[in-house]
């Protein structure tokens, strides 16, 4: 008997959103999945074909021309710009771009229009109707990748920049306000250091610590070396986490250097960014860990609460026996 397999499963399966699912299958009929009592049910062939769907759609193909291929052609599609290597399909067509998901066309509008209340509205509403991680994953990760590659290529100012990330900001606020941790809660200290000004990236990893139940320190963009170490011992944080984007990463090494050399050795040191080019270079002390995405980000943060409880219930094992 195959496995069907329900809407969520599959977005996190795919890595698309369940709107956009529901968009693509009523729009241009990517998939029919079967109905049953429980909704929608996907085959492993349905989970198949979104998936080479979502990789010719991150090449830049339109969904409305990619969804009109059958599995083979797409298979040939993807195998072709393997070939040649994706780098050059992205300069041969400076439009490539991952195409927004239906969720997130109102926020961009909003941004577009520079009208903060309507983008907080939408915002608001999203986040009223997603868990956490839903909506760090699909909404987020999603608009903040959209928002990086538009004000790369011109389409957004400035100003509209920093207006989406004090958007994530707010709604930062609004996550720590709602998922108080437990006291005893192991906590982060996320910051960007000197001269990185783009937060995006940790403030969706703040986001993602906030809803896995964790004490979270946001500091915000661009603190120098020596203000990250004292805040640090300050606050006593088991994790310091650093963001790093695009190819500013060099200027940063020192301060890197100095933060892995003056921060206690119980306090580990995540780095998330652009690790690849920071490995190759050997220039990362060896108490750095390198974060590759957000879903290494997300195991961090799993083993760190695991180590926690595990050491919490030693404690409580310890005050039995002593009493």
């Amino acid at each position: 008997m195959e496995l069907h397999h329900p809407i969520r499963a599959v977005a996190r399966m795919t890595g698309i959103a369940v709107d956009t699912l529901r968009a693509w299958e009523r729009r241009y009929g990517t998939v029919v999945p079967a109905r049953g009592r429980r909704g929608r049910q996907y085959s492993d062939a349905d989970v198949q074909r979104l998936r080479l769907l979502r990789t010719a759609v991150s090449m830049g193909h339109s969904i409305g021309q990619a969804a009109s291929l059958t599995d083979t052609q797409l298979r040939r599609l993807i195998q072709r710009a393997d070939e040649i290597g994706l780098d050059a399909v992205s300069m041969r067509n400076p439009q490539a771009r991952r195409e927004p998901s239906a969720i997130l066309e109102p926020v961009l509008a909003a941004v577009d229009a520079m009208d903060y209340g309507e983008c907080k509205r939408h915002m608001g509403r999203l986040a009223a109707l997603m868990s956490p991680g839903e909506l760090v994953h699909q909404v987020v990760l999603p608009l903040m990748h959209v928002i990086g590659e538009r004000w790369h290529d011109g389409e957004l100012s400035v100003a509209q920049e920093h207006m989406a990330s004090a958007l994530m900001r707010d709604l930062l606020g609004s996550l720590l306000r709602l998922y108080v941790p437990a006291p005893a809660a192991a906590s982060v200290l996320l910051t960007t250091p000197s001269g990185e000004l783009h937060e995006f990236g940790i403030l969706a990893a703040a986001m993602l610590a906030a809803a896995n139940g964790l004490s979270v320190f946001y500091l915000g963009p661009n603190l120098p070396a020596g203000e990250i170490v004292a805040a640090a011992r300050r606050i006593s944080t088991d994790v310091v986490v650093l963001g790093l984007s695009g190819d500013l990463w060099r200027r940063s090494v020192p301060q890197i250097q100095r933060i892995a050399r003056d921060l206690p050795d119980h306090i580990e040191l995540w780095i998330g960014g652009n690790i690849e080019a920071i490995r190759r270079s050997r220039l990362a002390p060896e108490r750095v860990i390198l974060l590759a995405d957000f879903q290494a980000l997300e195991s961090r943060l799993s083993r760190l609460l695991i180590a926690r409880r595990g050491s919490a219930s030693s404690a409580a094992q310890r005050w039995k026996i002593t009493e």
